[in-house]
């Protein structure tokens, strides 16, 4: 028997011990619900004497149920026969049993995103249609209707979009492919085992019989196919414990539907709903802040985290000026932090945008501090960033093949690989590289059509050379961004390619500050600079900062945590476009960033950053006002395009923070020889423009956003400025 009344609080025991019918575990944040989980199926196993068998436990990564797993082997006396796994693994497993039933052959092939992409295009080929946005649409369409369990005819009445006949054409078509060539998707996974069991009921009563006990985690995740298949799983006895927390509830961009949680007691009979609330992770006041924000969203159940650990150290909320000061702000604090002797690893820094991280990452990389980041590619390893940067590293090295390789036909000009194949194959003959082949006298060897091909590269790239010789580096990126088509191919609206732009547009900015900080530096300087920046990812420890995106740590947790960039329209991302209902899932995104903390938590946002190409001053999140006024009774003030008013840096719970270092604080000399200090966000009069308040200090040089003139950078030694505070 087990001894669980000493591991377990009251309402974890409930979880473990109501066992028949539908069991709904609501379960907040760090209140322990993979431990209610994994001991309720050790109680079922040896104490109700339930053969593993029979019970059956789906997770959503392989990492969970392999811990699961790991869990389960140390807990439980017998584990033979038990099923853990994903939903895609268990629906594999079913099929590689079952799918001759279906017209396949039990060794088929699963086809990756890459593969699924590739037959995608080549149909759209075939059929003369190679638009990059149809592309995208048809897999985002054919996605969309297997994650909700329709195959074409069933998904042509419910799609409502431009070029629905094409798509859905190109739907039948990939189908078609795929049964030909003995293979699936990885959405099909899940499709073809709901379709296995509505067409074979007898293969359907086996797995709905054999599992007595069914549980399944992360239940707000599960999207339409997934809920599908637990109710065709339960349909026998009907035993399904669900854990889940709509307030974590942050994947609908990908098919989650949160009304499966909220449907739970009309799916399942004689169901019962269990919260947890006690937290074991984070402090009193981190808890009060996440308690505070997402009470702002209607469609919850409603709880309350509340831990009997002490408040703990208050959480800041700061103001600064730039995002450069903002990145600043944050590297500082946790380099002075692991100076003292904490680990790079108990740091977390959380962006909703991973265009976010790069400044982050450079000013890391300045105090010398490991990182990582998750959720996006190193900022200099981005596909459309090694693709700018090759180019200017075929200017200073014409012999690097790999360079030259990958811009010849990026963005793609109409060389395919037979041509690129003709060209590698010229250079080998005649132990050349591939510019000399290009631009040396080697073009007659080639047909007619070849060289037709050839030149549109070959006078992109000349037009790039001639430039590189009078403008600057931040100008000649500019220029091959345009000339060599970045700019027109990623001119679309979607997600991707609003980031990918906004990636080149922060490697302008980023190669901008490296031209003003390094005089004279050219090209190489910088691209060696770059090396040197991304040779952190060969770190052979786990000690390293967390630099990700919200959607990449869910499931973890930061002894402190820095949640950056939280102005409207970045954090909440597009606030300006959303409804309410996706407003809410912004503030779950939020409220899930906040309970990754257990003891020290940072949100920032700034006075002015810079995207889009041009400097951008956004209120301060909805998310900071939410939680000053519940917990403050504060919030920001209305602007006016009359009059723009700057509120105090706010600590929450806390007296107002500005650093005391020197790095943050002026002395300057007045005309009067009168010296003075000045710090960051203090409070300042001048003569003619008024108050205002200090966002930004570089040597002499103060940046001060006034309350009725805005933002000026003023000379402190000339300037008639006054600190008031």
């Amino acid at each position: 028997m087990l001894e669980l009344e000493n591991l377990l609080n009251e309402q974890q025991l409930k979880g473990v011990y109501t066992t028949e019918g539908g069991v709904l575990v609501i379960a907040g944040a760090g209140s322990g619900k993979t431990r209610v989980l994994t001991y309720r199926i050790a109680h079922l196993i040896d104490d109700l004497q339930v053969s593993p068998f029979n019970i059956l436990a789906i997770t959503f990564t392989n990492k969970a149920a392999n811990e699961m797993k790991e869990r389960l082997a140390n807990l439980c006396s017998r584990v033979n026969g038990l099923w853990v796994s994903t939903f895609h693994s268990f629906c594999a497993r079913v099929l590689r049993q079952h799918i001759d039933r279906l017209g396949y052959s039990k060794d088929y092939s699963i086809y990756g995103e890459l593969e699924s992409q590739r037959v995608v295009k080549r149909i759209l080929q075939n059929k003369h249609l190679e638009e990059k946005n149809l592309l995208n649409n048809c897999l985002w369409h054919i996605s969309n209707a297997k994650n909700k369990g329709m195959n074409v005819e069933q998904y042509s009445k419910e799609i409502s979009c431009n070029n629905a006949d094409v798509i859905l054409d190109v739907y039948a078509a990939y189908d078609d492919e795929l049964k030909a060539n003995n293979a699936l998707d990885y959405d099909d996974l899940q499709l073809k085992t709901v379709q296995l069991f509505m067409q074979f009921p007898d293969v359907l009563e086996y797995y709905a019989d054999r599992f007595t006990y069914i549980h399944v985690d992360e239940y707000q995740d599960t999207n339409k196919i997934q809920y599908i298949l637990v109710k065709m799983l339960a349909s026998v006895h009907g035993n399904v414990f669900a854990v889940g927390d709509e307030d974590q509830s942050i994947y609908a961009w990908r098919g989650a539907d949160i009304s499966n949680i909220f449907n739970f007691q009309k799916d399942f009979s004689n169901s019962v709903v269990i919260k947890l609330e006690q937290n074991y992770r984070s402090t009193g006041n981190i808890l009060n802040v996440g308690n505070a924000l997402i009470s702002y969203n209607k469609n919850r159940y409603g709880k309350t985290l509340w831990t009997k650990e002490d408040l703990g150290e208050n959480v800041t909320i700061r103001k600064l000026g730039t995002d450069i000061d903002e990145a600043e702000y944050v590297a500082s604090i946790i380099a002075g932090e692991i100076e003292k002797g904490a680990s790079p690893k108990d740091f977390a820094v959380l962006v909703r945008l991973n265009a976010l991280t790069n400044k982050i990452e450079e000013r890391l990389t300045s105090y010398g501090v490991p990182y990582k980041v998750f959720g996006g590619m190193k900022f200099f390893e981005r596909k459309e960033i090694k693709d700018v940067l090759a180019y200017l590293r075929v200017l200073v090295n014409p012999h690097d093949n790999e360079a030259m390789l990958r811009i010849i036909n990026t963005p793609k000009r109409g060389i395919g690989d037979s041509v690129i194949s003709a060209l590698v194959d010229a250079a080998a003959a005649y132990q050349k590289s591939i510019s000399e082949v290009l631009f040396g006298n080697f073009l007659s060897i080639f047909s007619p059509q070849i060289v037709k091909k050839l030149r549109v590269f070959i006078d992109i790239y000349t037009d790039i050379f001639h430039n590189s010789l009078t403008m600057t580096l931040t100008e000649l990126t500019k220029y091959i961004i345009e000339r060599a088509g970045f700019q027109l191919l990623y001119s679309g609206t979607d997600d991707e390619d609003t980031n990918r732009r906004m990636n080149l547009e922060e490697l302008v900015n980023a190669i901008s500050e490296f031209e003003k900080t390094n005089q004279g530096a050219g090209i190489s300087e910088f691209l060696q600079n770059v090396s040197l920046m991304t040779d952190s990812d060969d770190i052979q420890t786990d000690d390293f900062v967390s630099v990700a995106t919200v959607h990449a740590v869910k499931g973890l947790e930061f002894k402190t945590v820095f949640i950056i960039g939280l102005e409207e329209n970045v954090f909440p991302a597009g606030a300006l476009y959303k409804s309410e209902y996706e407003i809410e899932e912004e503030r779950r995104v939020m409220y899930v960033a906040i309970t990754r903390a257990r003891v020290k938590l940072y949100m920032t946002c700034v006075w002015e950053r810079f995207r889009f190409g041009k400097r951008e001053q956004n209120r301060e999140s909805r998310f900071l006002s939410e939680i000053k006024q519940k917990l403050l009774g504060t919030a920001e003030p209305k602007q006016t395009a009359k009059k723009v008013t700057y509120p105090k840096t706010t600590a929450t719970n806390t007296n107002q923070v500005v650093p005391n270092d020197t790095k943050y604080v002026a002395q300057y000399t007045q005309n009067t020889q009168k010296t003075v200090s000045i710090r960051l966000g203090q409070k300042v009069k001048h003569k003619k423009f008024g108050i205002g308040t200090v966002i930004s200090l570089s040597g002499d040089i103060a940046t001060i956003a006034f309350e009725v003139v805005g933002i000026k950078k003023l000379s402190l030694s000339i300037a008639p400025i006054e600190p008031i505070d």
